[in-house]
């Protein structure tokens, strides 16, 4: 016997589960002019009643600096982040339970190269991964509500620069 292999499509690969390719048929969930959020692009309900797959494309702007303005995190929920192309660094500060903003002086950065994936806990301080190159594309796994009702964005009172 012989078979050839293919490319995969929503459409020759749904016998077997769910491609999470672009484009989507409906406009991101959130967006800027740097990233397009598309929130719940696959069905995990076998998982439980709260799963839920997120797309993230962060896009370089070349002219921008590294520098970290604002910060969110989530509190009832972890976030995994499955880097499947780019490379690039995120921030992260660990939870601060009792206070309303992160100990600034905790903040670490992290290469993201697709060597692996990362899962953060519950209260993770951290920002849109920044691209060294054109542009970072994710997979994420979190709750469905997260984006309703589980995000807290904070300004951050001084600019982190991060230096490569």
């Amino acid at each position: 016997m012989k078979i050839k292999i293919k490319y995969p499509t929503p459409e020759n690969f749904a016998k077997f589960g769910t491609l999470v390719v672009p484009p989507f048929k409906n406009p991101p969930s959130v967006s800027s002019e740097n990233f397009n959020y598309y929130h719940d692009v696959a069905d995990i309900s076998s998982l439980g009643k709260e799963g839920c797959v997120g797309y993230l494309e962060v896009k370089r702007d070349f002219n921008r600096r590294f520098v970290l303005e604002k910060i969110e995190r989530h509190k009832n929920t972890l976030e995994a982040f499955i880097p499947i192309s780019g490379v690039g660094f995120i921030c992260l500060t660990p939870p601060t339970p009792n206070s309303s903003s992160p100990d600034l002086d905790s903040i670490e950065a992290f290469w993201i190269d697709g060597s692996s994936s990362f899962f953060l806990n519950e209260g993770v301080w951290h920002w849109l991964p920044f691209p060294i190159t054109s542009e970072l594309r994710f997979i994420l796994l979190l709750k469905k509500s997260t984006v309703e009702k589980d995000i807290e964005i904070i300004n951050l009172s001084e600019e982190i620069i991060i230096s490569l």
